[in-house]
């Protein structure tokens, strides 16, 4: 039987370098690089062994109700205490996240009365499920049109409330076969890798329109099973009121609390600390650094908005990590919140001569007849 080829080339190429010439030895590189891939495509190759993972683990995934799906969070949770590594847990995570965001971005999206659905591109039976849930929703939201919903402070819609059937989400699927807003928003591969990357604390770089909002949730979701807060950092107002309102189904339908800050003119400080208070929290970056800096202004930690910083994800990070970065952030406030300082010590000089003025007075006399003595003494 030959030798395979990767073992021949690992039997020759040490023999072989010793008796090369100095001016030889970058042949070995190239040689190396054809045989076991570069660097990049054994990375690349490990992400995608993990996709390939993830689909497979898909059929399986798809037959859970929604209310198995919002329980995996508890279950991911317990085996990371119980110590499962975060690798361990990656592929059934970034399977059930990508399901969530299917189901709760997109298929949802037929009960919002904005996005224009048509219920008669579903099959006969397909239709029948839509009309008994459209009911459901609009009993429920003409009894509690405002109320919040799993721990959230702010009004959640009806159609993110209830259970649907996974016939439906099927119907859907049968008929926007393509992942396309608004029916559909199932993950592609290539976000699946940006996710594991960003959970990674590494850079990932994606151009525009490859779907970086999809992106964040995915790795957020990694990192709330590991119990840590996240922040979304993002380069202005408009984009961290967009992202946020465009993923939240995802974390309202997984149990979690999303959040967005905005400047101290825009957003009250007691709403800004029930933002901080979420699982997630959207921002800019310079809102983020003022929050923290106000925060070191104040008396105690009940005033302070922030909680807790664990875990961040960066847009545009070259822009924000470099660019921005040259620019610091400075705030400026009163120096006292009471009187100002020269009139406190005012104050206390005028509190300080009234106590003194009677041991004045007697150091005055002693003086006085100090001076007398001494007067009587010359004569």
């Amino acid at each position: 039987m030959p030798t395979p080829i990767f073992v021949w080339a690992a039997r020759l190429i040490p023999r072989k370098i010793a008796s090369m010439a100095s001016s030889e030895i970058p042949v070995v590189g190239p040689i190396l690089s054809k045989v076991f891939g570069s660097r990049n495509e054994r990375i690349v190759k490990r992400y995608t062994t993990r996709v390939e993972a993830i689909g497979a683990l898909e059929p399986e995934i798809r037959q859970l109700t929604d209310a198995q799906l919002r329980g995996k969070l508890e279950e991911f949770r317990k085996r990371h205490d119980d110590g499962a590594k975060p690798d361990d847990l990656l592929v059934e995570v970034f399977a059930v996240a990508r399901e969530v965001m299917d189901r709760a971005v997109g298929i949802r999206n037929i009960f919002n009365p904005n996005s224009g659905f048509d219920p008669s591109v579903l099959s006969a039976s397909g239709q029948q499920l839509f009309s008994e849930a459209k009911a459901q929703i609009d009993v429920l939201e003409d009894a509690n049109p405002d109320g919040p919903y799993l721990g959230h402070t702010e009004p959640i819609p009806g159609y993110m409330q209830i259970e649907l059937p996974n016939e439906l989400y099927e119907a859907v699927r049968e008929a926007y076969p393509e992942s396309k807003p608004p029916f559909r928003a199932r993950p592609f591969d290539v976000q699946l890798i940006g996710g594991m990357v960003l959970g990674q604390g590494k850079i990932a770089e994606m151009k525009t329109g490859e779907g970086k909002t999809i992106v964040a949730p995915l790795a957020t979701y990694m990192a709330t099973v590991q119990r840590q807060q996240v922040h979304v950092v993002t380069v202005n107002d408009y984009l961290v009121q967009r992202d946020r309102d465009w993923t939240f189904p995802f974390f309202c339908w997984l149990g979690l609390t999303a959040g967005a800050i905005h400047p101290m003119h825009m957003q009250p400080e007691e709403v800004k600390r029930k933002m901080y208070r979420c699982d997630v929290v959207y921002g800019t970056t310079s809102e983020f650094g003022f929050d923290y800096l106000r925060d070191n202004m104040k008396r105690n930690v009940e005033q302070q908005v922030q909680r807790k910083r664990q875990f961040a994800i960066v847009d545009e990070v070259d822009s924000t990590l470099i660019d921005e970065a040259r620019t610091p952030l400075i705030i400026s406030g009163q120096a006292h919140d009471d009187k100002p300082r020269y009139q406190l010590a005012n104050e206390l000089a005028q509190k300080l001569v009234v106590l003194q003025k009677p041991w004045q007075e007697l150091e005055d006399q002693v003086t006085h007849c100090k001076e007398t003595i001494k007067g009587l003494e010359g004569d």
